[in-house]
């Protein structure tokens, strides 16, 4: 994400500007510009890698004062403490909801798979299929996680079948999921937000963020006994103080269990095959689904 931030926001807007002479008003075009667009945590996040990249560039003696410096993030974004976690029933009715919306087909194949393979949307939507290692599993380079490191991703039978549907939707992009007419980028880092809000209408459950599908899920794998640490190293989470420092486990035996444990899960509530096409529907749609909405 951070390499999406200076791709898009960042370097169209000031990067052709020398270091030692960005000013504040500068950096707050970029990042009102994200604001002003409805975006206050991705605005949050600009804010953050501009004060980065400058205090370096004042390490190397490049320039004497951070103009990111005056402007607080507090007056940027302040985050909001979020414990939503679904209840199991309104993980069914959201699994089944999104199969009755009008949003597109990958979008209904992946908020199943970000569901059942814990990732973030980020490592989704920057997936590409070189990715895949004889399909499984699932490499997630350092610079597109979150904590900067790489991460495997185990897939259950019916991760691999829906990412199976994905890749005939794919055609020939090397995007899983291409973008809207075009096979050689990703969507718009909010599409699947927008898709959300259009599968949640008329829908009796109270607002969720996609980010508490992830919380959703260690809450019913702690509820159903998984160990605490087999959890947060399969959500990429970072473990602090000395356990993180000595417990350097990848628990990779115990997460591909708990993987299929929580596919099964999900099945019971709303079966990962009864979303699939059958091969016949499949293959006599065109290569790429634009037909749906969101």
């Amino acid at each position: 994400m951070p390499r999406r931030y200076l791709e898009k926001d960042i370097v169209p807007h000031i990067g052709d500007k020398q270091v030692k002479a960005l000013t504040p008003e500068n950096v707050r075009s970029v990042i009102w510009k994200k604001k002003e667009q409805g975006f206050d945590a991705a605005a949050g996040q600009v804010r953050g890698l501009l004060k980065r990249m400058l205090d370096y560039a004042m390490t190397c003696g490049s320039i004497n004062r951070n103009p990111v410096s005056a402007l607080p993030m507090r007056h940027v974004y302040k985050a909001v403490e979020r414990d939503r976690a679904l209840t199991t029933a309104e993980v069914q009715a959201f699994l089944r909801g999104v199969r009755a919306s009008n949003i597109r087909r990958q979008f209904e194949l992946a908020f199943h798979l970000i569901l059942a393979t814990l990732v973030r949307k980020a490592d989704l939507m920057l997936a590409e299929w070189k990715m895949f290692i004889s399909k499984v599993p699932w490499h997630v380079p350092k610079e597109n996680s979150k904590t900067g490191k790489p991460h495997v991703v185990y897939l259950s039978r019916q991760a691999l079948a829906l990412f199976k549907e994905l890749r005939t939707l794919a055609g020939n992009s090397e995007w899983v999921l291409p973008g809207r007419g075009t096979l050689t980028g990703p969507f718009a880092h909010n599409a699947l937000n927008k898709a959300l809000k259009v599968s949640l209408e008329g829908q009796a459950i109270p607002a969720f963020t996609i980010q508490d599908l992830r919380r959703t899920a260690s809450t019913l794998l702690h509820e159903n006994g998984w160990a605490s640490d087999v959890v947060e190293k399969a959500l990429n989470h970072t473990i602090g103080g000395v356990r993180g420092v000595y417990n350097r486990a990848e628990y990779a035996k115990k997460r591909r269990e708990m993987l299929q444990f929580w596919s099964d899960y999900l099945d019971k509530l709303a079966p990962a095959a009864d979303l699939l096409l059958s091969p016949d529907v499949l293959h006599s749609r065109p290569v790429l689904a634009f037909s749906r909405v969101a």
